[in-house]
């Protein structure tokens, strides 16, 4: 039921959105997403549609921006795809391949002319696709997303090259970029780039094109085409036919030809290349060092695919080797008064201008037509249809627009992140951007919980709670780029340093003047405790999570010297990049095969949940909940999902303090006995500190945090709603702090007695992001019980998926004993199946002996070195 009203409410906002494109009067390219409710929200909100691919549409003036249909399960792709005309499919899929690939052979018996892309979620899903499969010729190319948002436009314009090629190199002269590469992870990597290169080259030509438009627009339409081939045949078939036009080459080694792998393939195509373009600019990209002295006597650039520069050398060869307007305010002379680059200043000056210079404007129809050049179709037509006479006076005509106007902003806003300018204070209902660039995957999820919160009307079913998100900002990746490349601290990606140091050169680092404007202003708005928090790009994904493996602070934000927060400020956030530097975060990589130059950090802020007690902060509830729970007790269900919470600040729970569990469908089912939880209570909570001392950070996560004894909240007066007594006399526990005796933090007069309905809360939301996400979910939460309106504010803090095994595994636990098993435990944390481990390293306890704790440690450490030297996967 939750979940058709939530589908219901997407759909309508995709409908609201897309209207303009079917008001619009020339041909718009159509693309069919194929993804779960999550994966789609975040392909089409992560600035992965939205800003890279519309943005750049409008600001070259291409054709037509393209519209999204998103399908959620194959039935209604197919009823889609049936009913409506697609220039283009793309199937998401992470582990489960076995759909999309059926799907697709569905889809091209339909239209086999039709381009079916299959987009990969992460690297892990390599390990389930098998370009063998029959199934896997329905499938016209693979791309491997890894969150960068950057990729889509390259898949676009991909498709699109791939379309327009021929036209273009005979009718425009166009010139073509081949890149020959059969990696799907590299070609992933390269596309993004090259096309980001290449589109603000041409940005700049049509900038430099202020006199002639007809060589405006052909500046504009006719930047280089990319086009992609993975053998020798395909790419000889490519050179042949667009030789005249072939602007230069980017070539790997090894690939097929004569579908056979050849190590030389890639000179022998370069040699034959230049023969025929002896001036040809040509790459050369390998993992194979021996091959630069090759490429050098080829006359080719090298690139090293294992450098961590890859990106700026690819960036770098393509730079130096291939070699609409603002709205004038006038008065009736004529004569400018104004000029108008942006939306905000257009308003601006709207409400500024003398009557006769709105006037002017008004009867020529001029401010419809500004917004319909800006693709504001509907607003365009909306004031296109009034005459001046419709209104009674000027003034009400300036009213009007600016109203019109300010639907306009709000429409586009919602959903969506606000850059911050420092002059907003409208984000209590937004999330704001600090810096440009990526969300990472923290940030997409959260972004994806603002979303479903302003999809779904979480009031109709729950009365007397608020569902929120805190007030968030987002830094994107664009400021990580800039910091570690401006300040050199790359080298620390592949160089052993200590972690001291590393976050010593980290603070001495210099951010962005751009960036640290905007936090002094952010600042000056926000004077409650924040979070500041780690959102790499792999963070939150569905089989390595990357979880706990980064920093995160919790700043009291209270000094009264306004440059000591901010240096506070930005000394957590330099520590959070130099976070992912350290030497466990390196092994984290290495463990999960990944490439660290291939991660890069965005920062969420936070404001903290909670209120102020005495000098201190914390929110009375905060924990994680599960929506499937591995072990299930008495009569509850995996499904039926699992709740942790303590009372104060969430750390406790992930730190591992004694908190309470439940089942959020059965909440008042005590899982341990009154016994049992008299021996697991919750002792001591955690707070922040908010004196005006200020806090040395580098010293760890644990300097935010002021660990109190539950009694320090007697005075606090917050414990009434969260604990019960226990009753010494009787051997009960009374919910309720109100009598005498041990305090136990069950929140049972919440649970038992329904003061709020915690318990539903948590089972509606965890029903929703499971079917949205498509799989098990897992979320942060914080609860005020001082809310807004006098209400308890349920704050979402975090939802991602709960990771699970990519094989489900059913254990007939009487077909074993004891003595044939390798291991035995009583503590585990769910079951699966891994085949690739091979070696076992076994410390001995027979022999073992506590003195040698630190020698066993350095065998262990070089027994660990070797077997990773050797790419041995172990226990």
């Amino acid at each position: 039921m939750y979940f058709e009203e939530l589908v219901a409410a997407y759909e309508n906002q995709h409908h609201e959105k897309n209207i303009f494109h079917d008001l619009m009067p020339f041909k718009v390219h159509e693309i069919l997403l194929v993804a779960t409710l999550y994966d789609s929200f975040i392909v089409e909100f992560d600035g992965a549609l939205s800003e890279q691919i519309y943005g750049e549409y409008y600001q070259l003036s291409l054709s037509s921006a393209p519209r999204v249909t998103s399908a959620y399960t194959n039935e209604s792709a197919v009823s889609l795809y049936e009913k409506n005309s697609y220039d283009m499919v793309i199937l998401m899929a992470g582990l489960d391949l076995d759909s999309p690939l059926e799907l697709a052979k569905i889809l091209k018996n339909i239209n086999d002319k039709i381009p079916v892309l299959l987009l990969l979620n992460n690297n892990a899903s390599f390990t389930v696709l098998n370009i063998d499969c029959p199934l896997y010729a329905y499938i016209d190319r693979t791309f491997v997303w890894n969150g960068y948002s950057k990729l889509f436009v390259g898949m676009l314009k991909y498709v699109e090259d791939l379309n327009n090629v021929k036209y273009d190199t005979g009718t425009g002269l166009v010139r073509v970029i081949l890149l020959i590469e059969d990696s799907i992870r590299y070609y992933s990597r390269y596309l993004p780039i090259m096309y980001s290169v290449i589109m603000k080259q041409t940005q700049s030509l049509i900038e430099d094109e202020n006199l002639v438009e007809t060589n405006k627009i052909l500046r504009m339409r006719a930047r280089p085409k990319i086009l992609l081939a993975t053998s020798y045949e395909e790419a000889e078939k490519i050179f042949t036919q667009y030789e005249q036009y072939i602007l230069a080459v980017i070539s790997d080694v090894r690939f097929k030809k004569n579908c056979v792998l050849d190590p030389n393939a890639g000179f022998q195509f370069l040699e034959m290349a230049k023969k025929r373009i002896p001036d040809l600019p040509v790459m050369i990209q390998s993992s194979e060092l021996d091959n630069r002295y090759k490429a050098e006597q080829l006359g080719a650039f090298f690139a090293d695919k294992n450098s961590n520069s890859l990106d700026l050398e690819l960036k770098r060869f393509i730079k130096e080797n291939l070699g609409f307007g603002s709205f004038v305010f006038r008065n009736p002379l004529g004569n400018e008064i104004g000029r108008a680059n942006n939306m905000d200043e257009f308003i601006k000056f709207l409400k500024q201008i003398p009557p006769e210079s709105l006037l002017f404007h008004a009867v020529r129809n001029h401010f419809s037509a500004w917004l319909m050049a800006r693709g504001e179709i509907q607003f365009a037509w909306i004031l296109k249809k009034y005459r001046i006479s419709d209104f009674k006076n000027l003034e009400e005509i300036r009213g009007f627009i600016i109203q019109i106007l300010d639907d306009l902003v709000r429409f586009k806003n919602r959903g969506s992140i606000l850059n911050f300018d420092g002059n907003t204070n409208d984000h209590d209902s937004h999330i704001i951007r600090l810096a440009n660039g990526s969300l990472g995957g923290k940030g997409r999820g959260i972004t994806f919980t603002q979303n479903l919160i302003e999809n779904f009307d979480f009031a109709l079913y729950l009365k007397n709670v608020n569902v929120i998100l805190p007030q968030t900002a987002v830094i994107g990746i664009d400021e990580f780029d800039m910091f570690v490349e401006s300040n050199n601290l790359w080298h620390y990606a592949y160089e052993e340093a200590p972690y001291e140091q590393i976050k010593n050169d980290f603070i001495k680092g210099r951010m962005t003047q751009n960036t640290i404007e905007k936090i002094k202003k952010f600042l000056k708005n926000n004077t409650k405790p924040l979070a500041v928090r780690s959102s790499g790009l792999f963070e939150d994904m569905l089989m390595l999570p990357f979880s706990g493996i980064y920093e995160t602070f919790l700043l009291p934000n209270s000094h009264s010297d306004f440059d000591i927060r901010l240096s506070q400020f930005c000394q957590a956030i330099k520590l959070v990049y130099a976070s992912m530097f350290s030497k466990t975060a390196k092994t984290y990589f290495e463990t999960a095969n990944y490439k660290i130059e291939e991660e890069r950090m965005a920062i969420v802020i936070q404001e903290i949940v909670g209120d102020f007690h005495d000098n201190y902060f914390y929110p009375h509830i905060s924990g994680t909940a599960q929506s499937y729970n591995y072990y299930p007790v008495s009569y509850l269900k995996p499904e039926d999902g699992l709740c942790i919470a303590a009372f104060g600040l969430g750390a406790y729970v992930v730190d591992g303090g004694e908190c309470f569990r439940f089942c959020p469908k059965y909440p008042k089912l005590d899982i341990l006995s009154p016994e049992n939880q008299l021996n697991s209570v919750q002792h001591q909570f955690y707070t922040i500190d908010c004196n005006d001392s200020q806090k040395d950070l580098s010293k760890g996560e644990e300097v935010c945090y002021k660990v109190l004894d539950v009694s320090a909240a007697e005075s606090h007066e917050t414990l009434r709603d969260v604990a019960s007594t226990f009753d010494l006399a009787n051997n009960r526990i009374v919910p309720g702090a109100s009598t005498q005796g041990p305090r136990i933090i069950n929140f049972a007069p919440i649970l038992k007695y329904e003061t709020f309905p915690f318990a539903e809360t948590l089972s509606i939301i965890l029903e929703l992001g499971a079917k949205a996400m498509g799989t098990p979910i897992e979320i942060e939460f914080a609860v005020n019980l001082n809310g807004k309106n006098g209400n308890p504010d349920f704050a979402i803090l975090q939802l991602k998926p709960l990771i699970r095994g990519a094989d489900k595994n059913t254990i007939e636990f009487e077909s074993y004993t004891k003595d044939s098993l390798l291991l035995f435990t009583e503590s585990s944390m769910g079951n699966g199946k891994d085949e690739t481990i091979y070696d076992l390293v076994y410390v001995n306890p027979s022999v073992w002996n506590r003195a040698d704790t630190e020698n066993i440690a350095k065998e262990i450490e070089y027994l660990n070195d070797c077997l990773k030297a050797e790419k041995r996967k172990y226990i």
